[in-house]
């Protein structure tokens, strides 16, 4: 072999090495996908902030105890670990538990942190559980967030100072936000690529909208607030009724009244066997849980609550003045306080 022809093959094997390399390491940094129907969080927790939210391993939580700095605990509460210095809300992990979505609070309170993102009080960021690296996906303060297969979904100022519905690729870090609508969407029921609303713009009914074609249907005749969308049905508030409780099945059109007292916000168990509502009375408001199969009501709780979280077999709440944050075991029918001790800076 000629020494002309050797060195083009060894041209050739090195840049035949180089490419495949270069492959190797795309690939390697590569978000992982997520199913097309996976919700990071769901329609219940979104409503109440999106404080809590699980994965196989790990319950995480913005710890008020800690300024809603974000922690994490083990599925027994026993284990306790703070993950970032950010206050947060509209916790979202994904499929694999690879990467935790989140919206960024800082405004809330002094909670200065140690990235190259602190001078930003506000924003939509996406935490690496493995190596806690954090990116900036969107730097602007906005509404509810979700995320739904491999996109988020969120609520951004629009020009008229009112909320716009848009989406951003949850696996990219340059990608600009898509509109999707102008219309006021609250974007936390998602179903198999497709995202389920009450109305506020011309009526309360309850519509179905499919994102990247920006098209929405009307689904049924509902004067419906804060509809939880599920397998077998739908639970709402109901805004002819002073804002009672009803559950409309799919295999009917007539809804079923849960309570007619008027609820302030309401959450269903991870199992689907629980609701969860505040009671909104002036003279007698209460926390309540409502056993579906039983269809009884009993007294958690007297006085006024919200942030309603449920996850694996807790539901956690905060007074209204958000001083005191309590966990609900329900198999174990307890109720303690949740107030993790904060980690030193």
């Amino acid at each position: 072999m000629n020494k002309r022809l050797k060195g083009i093959l060894i041209s050739v094997i090195v840049i035949s090495i180089l490419t495949i390399a270069i492959l190797l390491i795309k690939i390697k940094a590569r978000l992982p996908e997520n199913p097309v129907e996976y919700s990071g969080n769901t329609a219940g927790n979104l409503y109440n902030r999106g404080l809590f939210a699980e994965d196989e391993n790990y319950i995480y939580f913005a710890n008020l105890a800690d300024n809603f700095r974000l922690y994490r605990t083990t599925h027994s509460l026993e284990e306790t670990t703070r993950l970032t210095m950010d206050s947060v809300e509209y916790l979202n992990p994904d499929y694999l538990s690879t990467y935790l979505y989140y919206s960024r609070i800082n405004y809330r309170k002094n909670t200065n942190g140690n990235t190259v993102f602190d001078l930003l009080d506000t924003g939509i960021y996406r935490l690496n559980l493995k190596n806690k690296g954090l990116t900036l996906l969107y730097p602007e303060a906005c509404g509810m967030v979700m995320l739904g297969g491999n996109n988020l979904y969120f609520q951004a100022h629009g020009d008229d100072g009112n909320y716009d519905l848009c989406s951003l690729c949850a696996t990219s870090e340059k990608e600009s936000p898509h509109l999707i609508t102008s219309d006021y969407i609250l974007p936390v029921n998602y179903r198999n690529g497709v995202l389920y609303y009450s109305g506020v713009t011309e009526d309360h009914c309850l519509y179905s909208l499919l994102p990247e074609a920006k098209t929405s249907t009307r689904i049924a005749d509902l004067d419906c607030y804060l509809p939880i969308i599920t397998s077998d049905g739908t639970y709402f508030l109901s805004l002819k009724h002073n804002y009672a409780l009803f559950y409309l099945p799919n295999t009917s059109d007539t809804a079923t009244l849960i309570t007619n007292e008027r609820i302030s916000s309401y959450n269903l168990s991870a199992d689907g066997r629980v609701l969860f509502y505040q009671v909104d009375d002036k003279k007698n408001s209460r926390l309540c849980r409502y056993d579906l199969s039983s269809k009884t009501e009993k007294l958690l709780m007297a006085g006024n609550y919200k942030n309603l979280n449920t996850v694996s077999g807790y539901l956690f709440f905060t007074d209204f003045e958000e001083r005191f944050c309590y966990c609900y075991d329900i198999s174990a029918d307890s109720l303690f306080s949740f107030m993790p001790s904060a980690e030193e800076d």
